[in-house]
């Protein structure tokens, strides 16, 4: 390993820059680097080192590429911050990004209440909104099981009333929340194309970084029975980052498709 000094940052050398970028502690020159260098490689180097959400809001809104703003994005954690960028930014790629992100029913409110955000802006907080009352619709129902009175026709008529997949795209939106995660898995286990799109979120859901999240949609997914929706579990495997939660679902399936599944890929991965 060579030794650096504290303006290797600006070698010519991607490769050297990165390497100093991982000895660099000085904040506002990470965000500069983040929004100014002109190699993909490096600015991801940095933006990794930055977890601060108003200096990652600094690069989302004013980085000269557009990959690492959407990236910065995908870091940022106040849906506050998201909503003043939605307002100050109007690519619709990044707007599209940050809505993605946000789940507060007030924010989204406040977004379509205020003159201030562009139409375009107003009418995706309108529909985000809209789509979230599915998720009350759904808490309403009664009972936590399949098998308490009324819980099969209530869901049954609230999808028939929105249209199966329609609403669990919309409620696929909010997987960050754990009430989503719930309601996605009790349209899973109605089974039928939308029960395997709600697989689908659910694997996604997998993912989250928030370890509530992630541990209701692991509890939806082990209550899998029906082969068409383990055949949609064991799509998942393609997904690398998935590939072990989902293994170990797998395992704790007793179904022929979730053995045979566990063995192909077990045995098909490197030592």
């Amino acid at each position: 390993m060579g030794l650096f000094t504290k303006r290797d940052y600006k070698h010519p050398d991607p490769r050297v820059r990165i390497e100093a970028i991982e000895q660099l502690e000085d904040r506002q020159k990470l965000v500069e680097i983040a929004c100014r260098d002109d190699s993909p490689r490096v600015r991801m180097a940095a933006l990794a080192r930055i977890d601060d959400d108003h200096d990652l809001f600094s690069i989302a809104r004013d980085a000269d590429e557009l990959d690492i703003r959407l990236a910065a994005v995908e870091k940022i954690t106040s849906e506050n911050l998201l909503a003043e960028l939605i307002k100050i930014r109007k690519n619709y790629q990044l707007m599209g990004a940050c809505f993605a992100r946000i789940t507060e029913r007030d924010v989204l409110k406040a977004i379509a209440e205020d003159s201030e955000y562009n139409p375009a802006a107003r009418r995706i907080a309108v529909e985000y909104f809209a789509d979230e009352s599915y998720l009350d619709d759904l808490s309403e129902t009664d009972g936590e099981s399949d098998d308490e009175p009324g819980s099969k026709i209530d869901i049954d008529s609230l999808m028939e009333m929105y249209g199966g997949t329609r609403m669990v795209r919309a409620i696929g939106r909010f997987r960050r929340s754990e009430k989503a995660v719930h309601a996605l898995g009790r349209i899973a286990r109605r089974g039928g194309e939308s029960g395997e799109l709600a697989v689908e979120y659910l694997c996604r859901a997998l993912g989250s970084t928030n370890d509530s999240v992630q541990k209701a949609a692991s509890d939806e997914l082990s209550s899998l029975d029906s082969a068409e929706l383990v055949n949609a579990l064991i799509q998942a495997l393609d997904d690398q980052k998935l590939r072990e939660p989902i293994k170990t679902l797998l395992g704790k399936l007793e179904t022929q498709e979730a053995r045979d599944a566990l063995a192909r890929f077990s045995g098909s991965d490197p030592e």
